[in-house]
């Protein structure tokens, strides 16, 4: 009989928990498609902040980062109010500044993209970019106390630990992503949670997870609509990555679009 249930529940807290039991380095993820994003998804990251705290963290590193911002934030204490793109959406300004209330200090790890070789090809580029990331991460975390506790926080997929085959690509074609090249090149095994399997995707179809999140939706009320479990945990239905640890699940899962001040 395939199994359709997590074999043990856990709060998006008792994930953080585990997490840091595993590994000094906690990868995230947050869900957006171009200007649309997933609310729910930053509201837990704000959610388990102060978790991470009590649990010693001290340290943010985010993709949707960039270096004049993230110094005038850490001086101040407070994000720019002109900080554009994603850091202009309300819930990652709150997340955000959760993070900086509590005393923490935000770290930026984006490629510089002005330093792209020439000539590349998408994947090629795509896999120049998560290696960037994933140097620039380690670099932050070499900086740092070797006991320090780091929360990465990165949009989709780009935490990943496993390759990824590139579909109708070259046979041998993979993406290698930031997770990927940071335990490889760190030696460090970061603990992963992904929260996008049940996110309502653009023009995406997940026809196949509305009979499993109906079965599920009792026991996800008792959470209050969100929960998690570990990898290994998962039930049969679920195509589990094997470079994610755990992962959460929800009821809330409608992506919605903002667009930037300047491009209204």
């Amino acid at each position: 009989m395939e199994k359709r249930q997590a074999s043990s529940w856990h709060t998006v807290e008792e994930l953080i928990d585990i997490g840091y039991q595993y590994s000094r380095v906690v990868m995230m993820n947050e869900c957006h498609a171009g200007w649309f994003r997933c609310i729910r998804t930053r509201r837990i990251g704000q959610r388990i902040l102060p978790v991470a705290h009590q649990l010693g963290v001290r340290y943010l590193a985010m993709e949707a980062l960039y270096s004049p911002v993230t110094k005038e934030a850490n001086r101040t204490r407070i994000l720019p109010s002109n900080a554009w793109g994603y850091l202009e959406q309300p819930e990652m300004r709150s997340f955000i500044q959760t993070a900086l209330d509590l005393g923490w200090t935000l770290i930026t790890y984006e490629a510089d993209f002005e330093q792209e070789p020439p000539d590349l090809s998408s994947l090629q580029r795509n896999n120049w970019r998560e290696e960037q990331q994933a140097e620039h991460l380690i670099t932050a975390l070499n900086s740092l106390s070797e006991t320090a506790r780091l929360l990465v926080w990165c949009g989709n997929n780009h935490h990943t630990k496993a390759l990824i085959p590139i579909r109708d690509g070259e046979p041998g074609d993979f993406c290698a992503l930031m997770g990927y090249h940071f335990r490889l090149k760190s030696g460090i095994d970061p603990f992963v949670i992904d929260q996008g399997v049940t996110v309502e995707w653009p023009d995406a179809k997940k026809v196949g997870y509305k009979q499993w999140l109906k079965e599920i939706t009792p026991t996800l009320v008792t959470f209050g609509g969100t929960a998690g479990f570990l990898a290994k945990e998962a039930p049969a239905c679920l195509p589990v990555c094997p470079g994610n640890d755990a992962y959460v699940v929800s009821l809330d899962n409608a992506m919605e679009e903002w667009i930037p001040t300047g491009m209204q």
